[in-house]
């Protein structure tokens, strides 16, 4: 399963280590989700991730915030953005996780922002999921059926 952590996600993960997102993160270290990463986005994640807004609400200090980035960066498949659509979203930084997902041949981007990436992802064939939805769905066995009804994911 390849997926692109958006950065709201992995600041979910990083203020609180017992969510949904930290738990990708967890899944992530051990091999289990394949993560797709470029050099823009990880520069992204360590703008925010050591806002002192972050760094307080996360009760840790800038260092844990890199040493989780730095072991991501590590472990991640990079991709290198060639294609890229523009603009598709509001924000250009969702474009860039967009550009990610596309260009990386991810299976889903793993997002707080549904509103905003969800219609345009499915464009590309890709599913955009909350991080407590992905992480259903890859305890269940099927990240692609996360989104839909109940009913329609046991037909």
């Amino acid at each position: 399963m390849k997926v692109v952590l958006d950065t709201s996600a992995l600041i979910s993960a990083i203020r609180s280590g017992t969510g949904a997102a930290a738990e990708i993160v967890r899944l992530v270290a051990l091999g289990k989700v394949t993560l797709l990463l470029d050099f823009k986005l990880v520069c992204e994640y360590r703008e925010v991730a050591i806002r002192p807004q972050h760094i307080s609400a996360s009760g840790k200090t800038k260092e844990d915030a890199e040493a989780v980035i730095a072991l991501l960066e590590a472990i991640a498949t990079p991709v290198l953005v060639t294609f890229k659509e523009r603009p598709l979203l509001l924000d250009p930084n969702d474009d860039m996780v967009l550009d990610v997902a596309i260009n990386g041949d991810a299976d889903a981007i793993v997002t707080n922002n549904m509103k905003d990436i969800a219609p345009v992802a499915e464009r590309f064939g890709i599913q955009a999921q909350t991080p407590r939805e992905f992480l259903i769905a890859i305890r269940k066995g099927d990240s692609h059926n996360a989104n839909k009804p109940e009913k329609e994911r046991n037909q």
